[in-house]
């Protein structure tokens, strides 16, 4: 197959991965360069956040089952293990508390989390040796491509946005392993083939697949990209051939969109970081629920009824529609219910780990009041907040007084750049109960100086459990 598309013109795997090898690391904007540390810091400490979870101690219990060679860094540990398992384990600490960044598309809708796949620019740095500033700029690049093909996936169609990233991974990752570009053309091939992946990992009865979808899809990618250094041939015509990814791109029917060239605005810039431990569009609902728990003093006895208003478009209709957030059963089906998240942040005036002890969302107080809750979707709210997710959360008194708790842009959303302070606070907030305040210092001197670095061994060091 991969010869019959060999001899033909490039398809789009092939020029994407002769767009990939092109852009130049000295010709990335400053900016960018910065934003992809900052994201970077982030991403990390959201990995350490989340070493007491059950999804956490079931993925390190398994990295001790499989082992591997001892090539890469796991973070918070003394264990090192190859490049695939290593992209396995931190992809999945960084996304089980569903507390690391989100970028929003163009077009102003959920792009996803595209930090999911730092961990892989951090794996194939740390097996190849490549400069600290090669690494940021592959993040940079996947980034950029993670937002592109989002945007040429139906949004409200039955498969994750996590199926890109078996794009972007072997993308990151041959760049700085130094693979040319038919090497990264069978890496792509290989890793497009294997990525798909159905909504259903977010959909009704969220399971812990939520958590680990996008870093199987990464680990695959990795292994895709060693497979292909090695002389492994994948189906070149994965785009365009009619078995192939075609009804999961619709919107690729030249290869512009993938190829064009990289701006100012990249998709890095476009991320957003989050304050609260929930799914993207419930942000805003948990800031606006903090904002009237103030107004009520905490009486939540004294409101007759709550209207939770947020943006209408479908993908927001849908998720307020969906059963399993609406009656979560689990953890991972509690951080993406609206219902869930309005009602502990009404009650208890604050929103972090500690409001999902416990199972919590099976707490008679809680159900009782997301039994007050009315969730609609107002279109008044999507020209006030373009790209965002707004909540106005509106509630009456027995007494028959309104109260009215308005969130346009929720804390961490910023249409002009992360705030560089607002990160290194939460990530020493975050990380406190897993490392002193000198181990905290050295991680963020390591991940902040990386671009003048001549390799990622601080930062790998820092990161290893002592």
């Amino acid at each position: 197959m991969a010869a019959a598309a060999n001899s033909q013109a490039p398809g789009a795997v092939e020029q994407l991965a002769t767009w990939v090898l092109a852009q130049r690391t000295q010709a990335l904007p400053e900016a960018a360069i910065h934003q992809a540390k900052v994201l970077m810091l982030d991403a990390i400490g959201c990995g350490y956040a989340a070493y007491e979870e059950e999804a956490a101690h079931a993925v390190l219990a398994t990295l001790k089952d499989v082992g591997g060679a001892p090539q890469c860094t796991v973070i918070g540990s003394e264990i090192k293990t190859n490049a695939p398992n290593a992209v396995l384990v931190n992809g999945s600490l960084i996304r089980i508390l569903d507390l690391n960044d989100y970028v929003n598309t163009k077009s102003g809708q959920i792009g996803g989390h595209p930090s999911d796949n730092i961990v892989v620019a951090l794996a194939a740095a740390e097996i190849a040796g490549a400069a600290g500033r090669d690494i940021l700029a592959s993040i940079v690049i996947g980034y950029e491509i993670y937002g592109r093909l989002k945007e040429l996936m139906d949004r409200n169609s039955d498969w994750d946005g996590v199926t890109v990233s078996g794009f972007v991974a072997p993308a990151m990752a041959a760049r700085l392993m130094g693979l040319n570009r038919d090497q990264l053309s069978q890496a792509l091939a290989l890793s497009g083939a294997r990525s798909v992946t159905p909504a259903v990992v977010r959909q009704g009865d969220i399971s812990a697949a939520k958590s680990v979808a996008n870093a199987l899809v990464a680990q695959n990618g990795m292994q895709a990209t060693i497979l292909a250094k090695h002389g492994l041939t994948g189906p070149l015509d994965l785009f365009e051939n009619q078995f192939g990814l075609k009804r999961i791109f619709p919107g690729l029917n030249g290869i512009g969109p993938l190829t064009a060239p990289l701006t100012a605005d990249s998709y890095i810039m476009s991320c957003h970081v989050k304050a609260y431990p929930c799914l993207a569009t419930g942000q805003s609902i948990v800031a606006a629920g903090l904002a009237l728990h103030a107004q009520i003093n905490g009486d939540v006895d004294k409101l007759r009824g709550i209207t939770v208003a947020i943006a209408d478009t479908q993908s927001m209709r849908r998720q307020k529609d969906d059963p399993g957030r609406i009656d979560p059963k689990l953890r991972e089906a509690a951080d993406h219910s609206f219902n869930f998240l309005a009602a502990v942040a009404i009650l208890d005036g604050d929103f972090g780990l500690a409001q999902f002890a416990n199972d919590r969302w099976n707490d008679p107080k809680v159900r009782a009041v997301m039994a007050k809750l009315d969730i609609v979707c107002d279109a008044s709210l999507n020209p006030r907040s373009p790209g965002g997710f707004p909540c106005a959360m509106r509630a009456t008194g027995t007494d028959g007084k309104s109260y009215v708790a308005e969130v346009l842009d929720p804390p961490g959303f910023s249409r002009h750049g992360i705030d560089t302070e607002a990160v290194l606070k939460k990530f020493n907030a975050i990380t406190a109960p897993h490392l002193n305040a000198a181990a905290r210092q050295r991680i963020i001197d390591a991940a902040m100086g990386l671009e003048k670095a001549p390799s990622c061994a601080d930062l790998t060091k820092a990161l290893a459990k002592a």
